[in-house]
């Protein structure tokens, strides 16, 4: 699976037999569109957004609601798990996380003071790769150093399910 990001909170998940694009802001070939905010999609083309379950070409999808105007996405892609979770406000409950149970790859949202917040998200959902969508130098030099990490920005990650890191967690910074 090859991971990317289109702008600062639409990414693209490319798998053998499915694209899935979440939070698009202008057209991207894909199979299937998601969006975290029912407000924000526009367009006629094949999109979900909000709670549901959806199955696309052998991709899982749980859509799992945060708040009316916010949703989660829970993808199984190339058997890897991809949660998507963008402007939390607190924490998930147990029954959020017993859907998303298994996580491989989270995707989240780091802006300014919500750093804290973010650190007891990755504690509860225990990623083996994190993806944080960065929107300045600032964040990414605050996330680096949480982590002892001096990791390189790149456009594109790709992995497959049997090189998943399995002892340590593995910080991936997109550009």
């Amino acid at each position: 699976m090859d991971i990317t990001f289109s702008n600062k909170e639409s990414i693209k998940l490319a798998g053998k037999n499915a694209t899935i694009v979440i939070n698009p802001v202008a057209e991207t070939k894909a199979d299937l569109y998601l969006f975290t905010n029912p407000e924000a999609f526009q367009g006629d083309f094949k999109a979900f957004y909000g709670p549901g379950e959806y199955e696309v070409l052998g991709s899982m999808v749980d859509g799992i609601e945060i708040t009316p105007e916010n949703t989660c996405y829970s993808v199984v892609i190339d058997d890897m798990h991809v949660t998507y979770a963008i402007n939390m406000a607190e924490t998930f409950s147990d029954d959020q996380l017993d859907r998303m149970e298994g996580v491989d790859i989270l995707v989240i949202s780091v802006e300014g003071d919500k750093s804290e917040l973010m650190n007891k998200i990755i504690t509860q959902v225990e990623p083996r790769i994190l993806v944080p969508i960065i929107q300045n130098e600032a964040e990414l030099a605050k996330i680096k150093s949480e982590f002892g990490k001096d990791v390189e920005p790149t456009d594109k990650f790709k992995i497959v399910k049997k090189d998943l890191p399995t002892d340590t967690q593995q910080l991936v910074i997109l550009k």
